[in-house]
């Protein structure tokens, strides 16, 4: 399994999410307007990166996974502050971030069985950029096995 099929396939896994997408900072903006309302929330993902060492003929790599859980929100806020935000925007994204990555770590044909630990965070972002997006952003270290040819 590939990583791209692993994220595909941990994102599909997680049926609140409506779908999975590729982006950066810097495209972001433009990005999100090409979505309808009903779209939201997307797992939203910067392309991943690979860390590694060489263990004798075998590498021992690391998946540096970001990316963002986001929704649009229906209201206008003008008090984006407001802890009313917290348990019904920010939390159930949260929570779909950490399925997320929890469906990663159950990619067997990806992981590495013999490192056991993953480490992730997860952050809140209220009004993120232009729109009226809330949720959470997250990165994760995930071990995945390769061999080398």
């Amino acid at each position: 399994m590939t990583i791209l099929e692993a994220i595909q396939q941990s994102t599909a896994d997680v049926k609140d999410i409506k779908g999975l997408s590729f982006a950066n900072l810097q495209e972001f903006n433009a990005f999100m307007d090409s979505f309808q309302f009903e779209d939201w929330p997307r797992n939203i993902v910067v392309p991943p990166v690979v860390n590694g060492t060489f263990d004798g003929i075998r590498s021992r790599e690391t998946l540096i996974l970001r990316g963002w859980v986001l929704r649009r929100i229906p209201e206008d806020t003008n008090d984006w502050r407001s802890v009313k935000l917290e348990p019904d925007y920010i939390e159930p994204m949260s929570i779909l971030a950490r399925k997320f990555i929890r469906r990663m770590l159950d990619q067997n044909d990806l992981i590495d069985p013999e490192r056991d630990e993953a480490t992730y965070s997860i952050t809140p972002e209220y009004m993120f950029l232009t729109k009226h997006l809330f949720g959470v952003s997250y990165q994760a270290q995930i071990p995945i096995m390769k061999n080398v040819c």
